[in-house]
């Protein structure tokens, strides 16, 4: 069952574990832009298969490898051009073709479940330069995920991005996007999504673009946590029809803290910036919820005093008792945001922001030529990921529509 936003004209749909073993057929997956693997994760976990994985980070490449040795890893240094054998970057999608890919993979065009991947999201933005497609080194990326998807020709795929890729100033991107797969039989939908409404720990909101193959307007993953009733009332008043479950209630700092085993400091993959005596003091001042701006103007930095410093969240404690604001590459830096312990006067560790971006437990980030993860690597990884809860609902409900597509299929086929 279907349920149409009557205001903003999306449809959702609704999801549930039993939605992972629809068909019994192999739902493979080609990751792009892998990252640390949180899209992935979470597509496990909806009943999808990774097949092969594309990623030019060499840390992300040993974490994905630490974690899941079954996921094939393109990396290949070298590539023959015109009986020539040259060189290229491990991982560059620019330089990979879509027929050697999937002859890595063992795939055939047509014959792949999903597509899915978040190129590089920094030039779209609010915290960067924001240079959009204009990034010389990043902000056409976006063009080697079209041209993998048309290539390969999946079920359906998913494009991720930050929500500021919808402003008007990068609305190029999302035009070409949608001129490029007119006409392909696939139907677009794109919204931003906010992870806590997933069970994520975490109010993150992503630009979440789907195209699924003969499926006119493909719908979204009816939210399975909200904040409390009044925001759910609010939420259904706009649907055509009210779903006959509520969703629970979102997941908070607290809650997710509290799945922290004891001695996880002793981790590997542990890291926690160190933190003066003078900063720590700072950090007294600063309750739930509050920024630097409480802080007495003496124990304030000059960068701090002069009024011009707009960070509504710098050098903010999270609040226990709700999901974590967004979780950056920095979130173990207080100064860059709201991410005070909401309890201890110190930074969040690697452990903790891995908890709050949905991580399972067990999967473990690494740094290439050390036996620990660097602080600047493992923030980087954690921060850049898709929460895998995001991912899971994602997966249920685009696998729930592929399902339904392939059995009308079936029956009008038996019916001809």
């Amino acid at each position: 069952m279907k349920f149409l936003n009557l205001k903003t004209g999306l449809n959702y749909i609704q999801i549930s574990d039993n939605d992972a073993n629809l068909n019994g057929m192999d739902y493979t997956v080609v990751s792009l832009f892998s990252g640390a693997g949180g899209l992935d994760i979470g597509l496990e976990q909806a009943g999808f298969r990774t097949a092969v994985c594309v990623e030019n980070d060499l840390n992300c490449r040993m974490t994905l490898r630490h974690n899941r040795p079954e996921w094939l890893l393109f990396d290949k240094s070298t590539k023959m051009v015109d009986g020539a054998i040259t060189t290229r970057e491990p991982g560059d999608i620019r330089q990979i073709e879509v027929e050697e890919l999937l002859d890595f993979a063992g795939l055939k065009k047509g014959k792949v479940a999903l597509v899915v991947g978040g190129a590089p999201c920094q030039p779209f933005s609010n915290i960067g330069k924001k240079q959009g497609e204009q990034d010389e080194k990043n902000g056409d990326l976006f063009l080697e995920f079209v041209r993998m998807v048309k290539g390969i020709q999946p079920e359906a795929f998913i494009f991720e991005n930050v929500a500021g890729i919808i402003q008007s100033k990068h609305s190029n991107v999302l035009q070409y996007m949608f001129e490029q797969f007119e006409g392909s039989g696939y139907g677009l939908a794109y919204s931003l999504v906010n992870a806590a409404n997933y069970g994520v720990p975490q109010r993150r909101e992503r630009f979440i673009l789907i195209g699924i193959k003969d499926v006119k307007a493909p719908a979204f993953p009816l939210p399975t946590h909200m904040k409390d009733q009044v925001a759910w009332k609010n939420f259904v008043k706009e649907l055509d029809q009210i779903p006959s479950t509520l969703p629970k209630n979102w997941v908070s700092v607290k809650e997710a803290f509290a799945k922290l085993p004891l001695g996880y400091e002793q981790r590997s993959d542990y890291a926690v910036m160190n933190i003066s005596d003078v900063v720590k003091h700072r950090m007294t001042y600063i309750n739930q919820g509050k920024n630097f701006k409480v802080l007495p103007m003496e124990l304030r930095p000059n960068c701090w005093k002069t009024g011009k410093h707009q960070g509504n969240d710098t050098f903010g404690r999270l609040i226990a008792d709700l999901p974590s604001v967004t979780i950056r590459t920095a979130a173990y830096n207080p100064a860059k945001g709201m991410y005070i312990h909401p309890f201890e006067n110190r930074g969040l560790d690697t452990i903790e922001m891995a908890v709050l971006q949905d991580f399972p437990l067990d999967w473990e980030y690494k740094t290439s030529g050390r036996d620990k993860v660097t602080l600047v690597s493992g923030g980087k990884q954690i921060g850049n990921a898709v929460p895998p809860g995001l991912a899971r609902a994602l997966g249920l409900a685009i696998r729930k529509q592929i399902a339904a597509k392939l059995e009308s299929k079936k029956k009008h086929a038996q019916l001809a």
